[in-house]
C-alpha cells in the first residue's frame, strides 16, 4: 500500500470516530465521564480493532495477492492505524 491509502483509511477512521463521538455519545449524558475505561468507549474500540483486522486480511489478500493470512502485514498494518 502506499502513503495515500494509510492517509484515507486513516481519514476514514477518524471521521467515524468523530461521528461516534458527536451522534451518539454526545446525545446522552453518562453515569460516568467517559475515558479509556468507560464500557462504551472499549466496546467502540474493540468493534473498530476487529473490523480493521478485517479490513487488512481483505487489503492483505485481494490487493497485495498473499494466499495464506499474512499475519507480519496485519500486526504491522495495525500498528500503523
Amino acid at each position: 500500500m502506499n502513503f495515500l491509502s494509510y492517509v484515507v483509511l486513516g481519514g476514514l477512521s477518524y471521521a467515524a470516530g468523530w461521528l461516534i463521538r458527536t451522534k451518539v455519545l454526545d446525545k446522552e449524558t453518562p453515569e460516568q465521564p467517559y475515558n479509556l475505561k468507560h464500557p462504551a468507549i472499549l466496546g467502540y474500540m474493540g468493534g473498530f480493532f476487529i473490523v480493521m483486522l478485517i479490513v487488512s486480511w481483505l487489503i492483505g489478500r485481494y490487493m497485495l495477492g498473499h494466499i495464506h493470512i499474512d499475519l507480519a502485514f496485519i500486526i504491522v498494518n495495525r500498528l500503523l492505524a
